[in-house]
């Protein structure tokens, strides 16, 4: 999962294009894609450790991430729905 944000992320960072709600509503820019896609490797790095190391907790990383992946992806829901201001 962290790779996948990893990957979409960095995708999104490199696009020269953002959408209404990415510039205007949530002031998103293509160096906010690239730190998100920054956070992510840092998570996927830290998934490979506590999978090496049981004795790490990985689900609190897990829940960490959830939230930062939900916050992220909610930038671009809004603006998929269509919704005209």
């Amino acid at each position: 999962m962290a790779l996948l944000g990893t990957l979409v992320s960095a995708w999104r960072a490199r696009r020269p294009a953002l959408s209404y709600y990415e510039a205007h509503v949530y002031s998103m820019t293509p160096r906010s894609h690239a730190r998100f896609a920054a956070a992510s490797a840092a998570f996927a790095l830290l998934f490979v450790v506590a999978g090496l190391y049981p004795r790490l907790p990985a689900v609190p990383l897990l829940a960490i991430y959830t939230v930062l992946i939900v916050l992220y992806g909610a930038s671009f829901v809004r603006g998929a729905a269509g919704e005209d201001e």
